[in-house]
């Protein structure tokens, strides 16, 4: 479902207003005298004997909450749980992560919000992830921010399975208050860009975190790529780049790009680089040196050539790239192979290159030990 260019402002007033006639449905506990040793003693014997939790797991547990005035919820909280499918480990699991979910008003707090995450087609166990991302989950609005959150994701991505897929992959995407807000206004931004709502939702389902950013350093990492590198934010390079340097400083790329001119590299070939395998500068500074060393100090490569065959730079330096020199090395030595050259061989599936080596079963016997003891 496409979003019109001015979608992120108009649902975020929607929520604006909406939040203002639903009330907020996190348990809110009245501040009261500090519970007697006990109460604490009364939940830590429930954790153990009802819940299976060890002595010292139950102190742990029970010293996250810090205020225990009632625990008059903790059966019909259990009874809900178990209600929604979850096994007595799963709901051990979500009671260590968030002990204060005992103290929750089973069906006033905690139902709605369990039903909600579960018929949008999360399972127990994505539910559970969640938690351990955002352990204020079941404290949060439901209809102040859970909601408005999940159907801001439903317009813009268009399909439940595509919202489930956001939310696994993101961490805190419901914890900070301010997080809808900038959705909307990185939305809006990236529109003005010229990128398409499909663009935008990809980028969203790979890291939504990227959009509660404050707009302005979004906007300075655009305005960089068109302004410093070079790149039309007409061209596909352009949203390649900023998907790639996205969680990114520009002062931390700027130094990588100045690792590669230490090497040889002029500004054309580096910036030619960051066009076409942005992914290159996502890499650390030292693997970065690490693999320059390899291709142009060991190998004699050139800087021209590895901007020519990028993908050298994007893949595994031990697991796939030495191993496999070390085969043509070997092939080269004993003239089995003569036009080869090592960026097809690392290009290679794993399957096709290991049909590549039984060509050589009957000359080289041992040849594929040698390819399997260098990769550990």
């Amino acid at each position: 479902m496409y979003l019109r260019s001015h979608f992120g402002r108009q649902i975020f007033t929607i929520y604006h207003f909406r939040s203002q006639l639903f009330y907020s449905t996190a348990t809110t506990l009245s501040p009261v005298d500090e519970p007697t040793s006990a109460k604490r003693t009364e939940f830590v014997d429930y954790l153990i004997n009802t819940l299976g939790f060890s002595k010292e797991s139950a102190i742990s547990s029970s010293s996250k909450v810090r205020t225990l005035n009632t625990t008059r919820y903790r059966d019909s909280v259990v009874r809900i749980l178990k209600t929604f499918g979850f096994d007595n480990a799963q709901i051990k699991d979500i009671v260590t992560l968030v002990p204060n979910v005992l103290l929750s008003r089973a069906n006033e707090t905690l139902e709605p919000k369990i039903r909600v995450f579960l018929e949008l087609g999360l399972s127990g166990t994505d539910l559970i992830a969640l938690l351990k991302r955002n352990p204020n989950l079941f404290e949060i609005g439901l209809h102040s921010r859970i909601i408005p959150t999940i159907d801001y994701l439903r317009i813009l991505l268009g399909t439940d399975e595509k919202v489930v897929e956001t939310i696994n992959r993101s961490r805190w995407l419901f914890s900070a208050s301010t997080a809808l807000k900038r959705f909307s206004e990185n939305v809006t931004l990236l529109q003005s860009y010229g990128f398409s709502n499909e663009q935008i939702g990809k980028f969203v389902r790979r890291n939504a975190m990227h959009f509660t950013q404050l707009p302005k350093c979004l906007t300075s990492k655009l305005n960089w790529i068109e302004g410093k590198v070079g790149i039309s934010r007409d061209s596909n390079e352009f949203f390649r780049c900023f998907h790639s340097i996205a969680s990114s400083s520009i002062s931390g790329i700027e130094k990588k790009m100045e690792v590669y001119k230490s090497f040889g590299f002029s500004d054309t070939e580096v910036s030619s680089l960051l066009k076409n395998q942005p992914n290159c500068f996502t890499l650390s500074e030292d693997t970065i040196r690490n693999k320059l060393g390899f291709f142009l100090k060991e190998l004699g490569y050139k800087p021209s050539y590895l901007v020519a065959c990028p993908s050298l730079l994007s893949l595994s330096l031990e697991k796939r790239v030495k191993p496999r020199n070390k085969v043509l090395e070997i092939l080269k030595e004993k003239m089995l192979v003569e036009r080869v050259s090592l960026i097809t061989l690392v290009c290679y599936s794993e399957l096709r290159f290991q049909d590549f080596l039984r060509r050589f079963e009957d000359k080289i016997p041992s040849l594929y030990e040698t390819y399997i003891s260098s990769m550990r």
